[in-house]
């Protein structure tokens, strides 16, 4: 599922586009004050996207050990696997935010990818992450539904 990669794609475009404005305008300092809101609304919504990820996960494996690889859900269970994986790789390390792996976790960053939100305005970088998050819910809703039909 490409979902992610599209959405930050459509995001850089914007960014691309909408940098070719008038860059002589002053922000007054309620512009200043917003966009420090929407970085730290930003740093929240990913914050929570990662606590949500990792609760999913664990949800996810137990119930691949609880499946057997002949159930005819356990393909369900690798394809929502598959679309977490690839979702997983949209949770870019924000800029301005330092790296805390806990132990075992893997610490694998795409400064290419960082470096390009790094060019994003505080709101589209808000935008951005509630698209993340908003897939991510997708994902948890779509298992949901499928542990609730596996009960019935």
């Amino acid at each position: 599922m490409k979902i992610s990669t599209s959405v930050l794609a459509v995001f850089l475009t914007f960014f691309f586009f909408s940098s070719c404005g008038n860059s002589s305008e002053s922000k007054t300092n309620n512009d200043a004050l917003g966009e420090n809101n929407a970085k730290s609304m930003a740093i929240s919504v990913h914050e929570e996207s990662g606590r949500l990820a990792k609760e999913f996960h664990v949800r996810l494996a137990r119930e691949f050990v609880n499946t057997p690889t002949t159930d005819s859900s356990f393909i369900k269970l690798v394809s929502l696997d598959s679309r977490y994986v690839t979702w997983s790789k949209s949770m870019v390390k924000l800029p301005g935010i330092e790296c805390n792996h806990e132990e075992g976790e893997l610490h694998i960053h795409d400064h290419a990818a960082e470096e390009k939100l790094a060019e994003l305005s505080d709101e589209d970088l808000l935008k951005l992450q509630n698209a993340i998050q908003e897939e991510l819910k997708l994902l948890i809703s779509d298992f949901d539904i499928l542990i609730e039909s596996n009960k019935q």
